[in-house]
């Protein structure tokens, strides 16, 4: 529930204006149905599950929720639940198509990629059916998939699956609960190699990512090891850059994870809009 204090000074525009003060506490109550959607779990909510959530009384919430239905931000399904709808998808996509492309990445790719003498990954996150990764770049080095024995269908299949691998730990990390658990509800693929982690040791990770920066994996690849780190929009994640080698090879994890967590900085920086330093001089050395 929004509240005030009973003392707080007023200022000169709130007092030569109410209707500003009304306006900007409607635009904060939209807000807060509006993060709702990304709290709650399942598609599709009541008016009382929101409120319960935001703190709002129910009658607020359902004028806010039929306010949004023109521009179909939200849509109302049958039994009276609300979703969000295509208004919010078209918000998505033209945040996401002004992010940078391979431009930005294959750069910092191929300077992991030399500095350690192994393959440098960027993995973007896909709302596709359900949380997934998704292979955006690579650097493949002397390696390439093949060498992974990642098929195209085992790409697809298994890979994309952010249980497996550091990089899908490392953006779930970074998601919200609720798809934690939806990430949490789907089955390990069929393929998918001994070194994948189970659901208790996933979840003992997920913190410990966040406080580190970075998550290892260890012959989630057979034969390879990975270092992890998420690329993130603010407080979103947009993804995670991934450093495999041999697992007989990769000897200094602390070297890998510091300039990995650097290479991912940087591609955040550049997600958000913002620019390098030296732009002129993408190796990280």
């Amino acid at each position: 529930m929004i509240t005030t204090t009973p003392n707080a000074p007023t200022t000169p525009a709130q007092s030569a204006d109410p209707r500003r003060a009304g306006a900007t506490a409607h635009a904060l109550r939209v807000k807060l149905v509006e993060r709702a959607f990304t709290l709650l779990g399942g598609p599709a909510h009541g008016p009382s599950k929101i409120a319960a959530v935001t703190g709002l009384h129910v009658t607020v919430v359902h004028r806010i929720l039929q306010s949004m239905l023109p521009s179909q931000y939200v849509v109302q399904l049958p039994g009276g639940k609300y979703r969000l709808g295509p208004g919010a998808v078209t918000i998505g996509i033209q945040a996401m198509a002004h992010t940078p492309g391979v431009e930005a990445s294959q750069p910092l790719l191929e300077s992991l990629s030399e500095t350690f003498d192994a393959m440098a990954q960027l993995w973007v996150l896909s709302p596709y059916g359900h949380p997934r990764q998704m292979l955006a770049d690579y650097a493949p080095g002397r390696y390439d998939l093949d060498a992974l024995g990642l098929t195209a269908r085992k790409l697809v299949t298994v890979h994309s699956s952010l249980r497996v691998g550091p990089s899908g730990r490392a953006i779930a990390a970074h998601l919200p609960a609720a798809l934690i658990e939806m990430v949490l509800a789907q089955d390990l693929p069929d393929g998918a190699d001994p070194g994948v982690l189970n659901e208790h040791e996933f979840r003992a990770t997920l913190e410990e990512i966040r406080a580190s920066g970075y998550s290892l994996g260890i012959d989630e690849f057979a034969g390879w090891a990975a270092v992890a780190a998420p690329v993130l929009w603010g407080n979103t994640v947009y993804g995670a850059l991934s450093v495999l080698k041999p697992t007989s090879l990769l000897t200094d994890v602390a070297a890998v994870a510091a300039q990995t967590k650097a290479a991912a900085g940087r591609l955040s920086l550049l997600v958000a809009g913002r620019r390098l330093e030296t732009p002129s001089s993408p190796r990280l050395r």
